[in-house]
């Protein structure tokens, strides 16, 4: 649909007094909202700037009948609510394992994570028999922690300040699960606030190994593996998708991460919302200290009760709230959120899916159906991380590499393929030149780079897509191109996410919330912050119905 067709859409509200939620952006945490607030009994309106659903959850062509997923590629922490209360198995979603990671050093060692504990250990005992020994138990140790955070997931976090009855009944439930897990809590708290390199370094000997796993802990951050607080990360994954699984439990969607998004609209439509695209919001109309609906870029204001926004917060605060209508101490505060990515994604169209060197892959292969991570020692990840901060883009640094074609051919015309490729290192802001003059380059480096393994895939690239920080937040709406709305560091987690104080979804703006991934529990495709935000607004709601205040 074009710009100007979406704008002529009608969007009269379905009561005198407007709708009764407006959600700015249909990603798939808006989605998830209107979802939650439809089934409730509430009219609600979904309002996206761009001419399709789901945000950085999106399948996009990028070159002729070539398709790839321009921001989340692959589906681990999709709650298990979500999947049950949109139906998405009955609607058609598809989730294709991805077979072993395989981790490639600098050095040409090939080290291979299976989700199958005894091929695990086998492969990492070619490296080191102790460490071998030991993964099953880390693994345990990570899935028994996991569980410890999983119930603070789908839930706001508790507000120390203790605002209101809901918050002290949040804070005695958490009082109660903590005391229930009193045995457990010191290694928690050591692993939410330890750096990754300190976690690894004492359970494992291998930097390969080492490696393997923890450079998760820094991916989407300007973080280095040394920074206090990047363990957390190693527990936020086995968190949200129940604490349980192998080392890398990701699937790839059929049709690409659009499907997840387009059937998620379909249920928040079937359910009574009404989704809007093109149609971009220019302004969160407040009166009074209280929103009142949106301002479009076309001139119409659309009324509602309360407004959802689920852009990330800077966007929020700074872009589409008038700066007066804050506090200036909150205004300051959304003003340090770190929210720069360090990432750069390539889409190849190729004409043939590529071999990897001495690793017998002819032929799609497990390499081919799994994630491949081009990874060096977490000390040289740490130097790469610091040139970042700096504004040098790292070369020769963490790549990771995927063919989503091997599992659903449909992404590209027959007999060929597409590869993503996610660099890191890659800072937002350039200490020299721009990235629009710059990627091109980058993107060459990293494919001569990718040659070590496969000497074939420069021959086979047909066209190319290169997404750099800039072009993701241009493209998908997100803030120094940072997938997760935020760093996920410890300072910016649970009751301090997006900031201090104002951690419920709840914003100073009466009648405002948050409901996308800056705010708890963070980001990934997990669905926890739309749903939660949404059971918050039903909160308030039923409080005010009842006299006894709110917001």
């Amino acid at each position: 649909m074009s710009a100007s067709a979406g704008r002529q859409q009608s969007l009269a509200p379905p009561t005198r007094d407007g709708w009764d939620a407006v959600i700015v952006g249909a990603g798939h945490n808006g989605l998830v909202a209107a979802h939650v607030l439809a089934r409730a009994g509430l009219k609600p309106l979904v309002l996206e700037r761009r001419g399709t659903v789901g945000g950085a959850c999106v399948t996009e062509e990028f070159a002729p009948g070539y398709f790839a997923s321009s921001g989340a590629y692959v589906l681990s922490m999709l709650r298990p609510t979500v999947w049950r209360d949109m139906r998405l198995r009955q609607r058609g979603l598809v989730v294709d394992p991805a077979g072993p990671t395989c981790n490639l050093g600098l050095d040409g060692s090939a080290l291979w994570l299976y989700d199958e504990p005894g091929r695990a250990e086998r492969e990492v005992a070619r490296f080191s028999p102790r460490d071998a020994s030991r993964l099953q138990a880390f693994e345990a140790e990570l899935a028994e922690l996991g569980r410890l955070v999983t119930p603070l997931i789908d839930r706001s976090p508790p507000d120390p300040a203790l605002r209101g009855w809901h918050e002290v009944a949040g804070a005695l439930a958490a009082g109660r699960h903590a005391i229930a897990s009193r045995g457990s809590l010191p290694r928690l708290l050591r692993l939410l606030t330890a750096s990754v390199q300190q976690v690894l370094d004492e359970w494992f000997e291998s930097s390969v190994l080492k490696a393997a796993l923890g450079w998760h802990a820094v991916n989407d951050s300007t973080q280095g593996p040394s920074a206090p607080g990047t363990a957390y990360v190693l527990l936020h994954d086995h968190a949200a998708s129940e604490g349980d699984g192998g080392l890398r439990t990701w699937g790839f969607v059929r049709g690409g991460m659009g499907r997840v998004t387009a059937l998620m609209a379909d249920a928040a439509r079937e359910a009574g919302a009404r989704i809007a695209t093109d149609t971009p919001v220019a302004h969160i109309a407040v009166e009074r200290g209280r929103a009142v609906g949106v301002d479009l870029e076309d001139g119409r204001r659309i009324p509602a009760r309360v407004v959802l926004s689920n852009a990330d917060p800077p966007r929020t605060f700074l872009g589409l709230v008038d700066s007066g209508d804050l506090p200036a101490d909150f205004v300051s505060a959304i003003g340090a959120y770190r929210c720069e990515g360090t990432s750069i994604k390539i889409n190849l169209a190729l004409g043939t899916l590529p071999a990897f060197s001495g690793l017998d892959s002819r032929g799609a292969g497990d390499i081919h159906r799994g994630i491949v991570e081009i990874v060096p020692s977490l000390e040289t990840l740490d130097w790469h991380q610091a040139l970042a901060r700096s504004g040098r883009p790292a070369s020769a640094t963490h790549v990771e590499v995927c063919f989503p074609t091997v599992h659903d051919p449909s992404l590209a015309p027959p007999g060929r393929h597409i590869a993503t490729i996610d660099v890191t290192s890659q800072p937002y802001r350039l200490a020299e030149g721009s990235w629009d003059s710059r990627k091109e380059a980058i993107a060459d480096q990293v494919v001569a780079e990718l040659a070590q393994w496969m000497p074939e895939l420069s021959s086979s690239i047909l066209a190319r897509e290169v997404l750099s920080p800039v072009d993701l937040e241009r493209r998908l709406g997100l803030t120094g191109g940072h997938a997760l709305h935020g760093e996920m560091t410890l300072d910016q987690l649970f009751f301090l996410r997006p900031v201090a104080g104002w951690s419920g979804y709840r914003t100073p703006i009466a009648a405002l919330y948050l409901c996308g991934a800056g705010t708890h529990p963070g980001g990934g495709v997990t669905g926890a912050c739309g749903q939660n935000a949404a059971r918050r607004v039903l909160r308030d709601r039923r409080r005010l119905a009842r006299g006894r205040g709110g917001r």
